[in-house]
């Protein structure tokens, strides 16, 4: 761009800055000595701008009576009512319960997620700028548990997306706020709070009784569940330390399965750290266990050294290492085999690892199975070898 092209960018923003007429301004009242007020509410004025000729709202300043907020400056008369009638009741517990007065940024703020979210509850405007000391005032305690919010979401549920701890904290020890609620989603609080790597937001929904902890969303997830997929950790370990249980069958099987599914180490230690059993969970499609799922070498040595059984099979009859040389898991495969993974092991249709390396043709997989001792002349169900299924590969493969 050229550098009278940059120069009329900058001059049309900064025109169109100082033209908005939803820009918050403080002006002295004195400035509508002479116009006629066509609608008041509270503290909350519409004024005939001639002048101007526009209609101006605007918000008397308690703390200095003097003083006024312009909310808007509009040239449409309709427009300018219908937003006045919006501005004067939604504002009004904010105002009300400021102790100080509210701060013109403050009043941006609200102003702005006014118009940008008009089907919002006033407890979710208070939630999303964080305005604690209007949530016990009776205009914000009737929406508290509202779901007019995206996605059905409650103050409560947007408090956690935010990660917000003070208005946490108010919400839930002070106005009790319900924790029980679903989403669009069928998510509760703490599956939003499972997304957030902070274990303060899942420590003080805890501290009151609630059965969201264990609450399975439409997706068939608990909330331990997203913290896995996640890679949270240290949302993991949070609700862990406040019961949270290991055992819920979700999507992909147990949370176990989905820590190992997508390869979170941390998630995985967190689990068999409370619940050692987990090793040897079995998810409800294959009947695998959790080290059948392992992508990695890492994640294959952690189950190992937890103690798993390197030999154990699925519903098709297939043991980890089959498993990993059908997904081409050349790293995991080869912690199995030098942890005693049976090379000559057979699994569905009576295949072994290496009928299934040849079948494939990973030169690397076959060479380490045979040096763990795969047996080339080993029939599956169908009379086949992994020799005579090489010769029949089309690039061909030395044993």
């Amino acid at each position: 761009m050229d550098l009278f092209g940059r120069i009329f960018n900058t001059v049309s923003a900064v025109t169109n800055l100082f033209s908005n007429p939803y820009k918050v301004r403080e002006v002295p009242l004195s400035e509508y000595g002479n116009c006629s007020c066509i609608q008041e509410d509270g503290r909350v004025l519409l004024y005939r701008n001639r002048t101007a000729k526009s209609l101006d709202c605007v918000l008397v300043n308690p703390i200095s009576p003097q003083n006024a907020y312009r909310l808007f400056q509009l040239d449409s008369e309709h427009e300018a009512l219908l937003r006045f009638q919006e501005y004067a009741v939604k504002l009004r517990p904010f105002y009300e319960s400021s102790r100080k007065g509210l701060r013109l940024e403050t009043i941006q703020q609200l102003t702005d997620c006014i118009r940008s979210h008009p089907n919002w509850s006033l407890a979710h405007v208070a939630v999303d700028i964080g305005l604690r000391e209007s949530f016990k005032h009776n205009g914000i305690l009737r929406s508290l548990n509202s779901t007019d919010c995206d996605g059905g979401s409650t103050p409560l549920h947007l408090a956690c997306k935010k990660g917000d701890i003070e208005c946490l904290q108010e919400l839930v020890e002070e106005c009790q706020a319900r924790q029980d609620i679903a989403d669009q989603n069928g998510e509760t609080v703490y599956h939003h709070a499972a997304q957030q790597n902070n274990p303060r937001v899942i420590e003080i929904l805890c501290s009151v009784p609630s059965v969201g902890i264990n609450h399975q969303s439409n997706n068939n997830e608990a909330p331990l569940h997203v913290a896995c997929r996640m890679g949270k950790t240290e949302s993991v370990l949070a609700l862990l330390r406040c019961q949270a249980r290991c055992d819920i069958i979700g999507k992909d099987g147990y949370p176990i399965h989905t820590a190992m599914k997508y390869s979170q180490n941390g998630c995985a230690e967190a689990i068999l750290d409370v619940s050692a059993n987990q090793l040897h969970a079995e998810d409800p499609r294959y009947q695998a266990t959790p080290i059948h799922w392992a992508k990695n070498a890492e994640m294959a040595r952690l189950l190992i050294q937890r103690g798993c059984k390197v030999n154990t099979r699925s519903k098709t009859s297939d043991t980890p290492l089959h498993i990993m040389v059908k997904r081409d898991r050349f790293e995991a495969a080869m912690v199995l085999l030098t942890n005693g993974a049976d090379p000559n092991a057979k699994g569905e249709h009576g295949n072994t690892p290496l009928h299934l390396a040849m079948k494939k043709d990973h030169l690397e997989l076959i060479k380490a199975l045979m040096v763990f001792g795969a047996d080339v002349e080993q029939h599956n169900d169908f009379g086949e070898t992994p020799g005579l299924i090489a010769a029949r590969s089309s690039k061909g493969c030395e044993p």
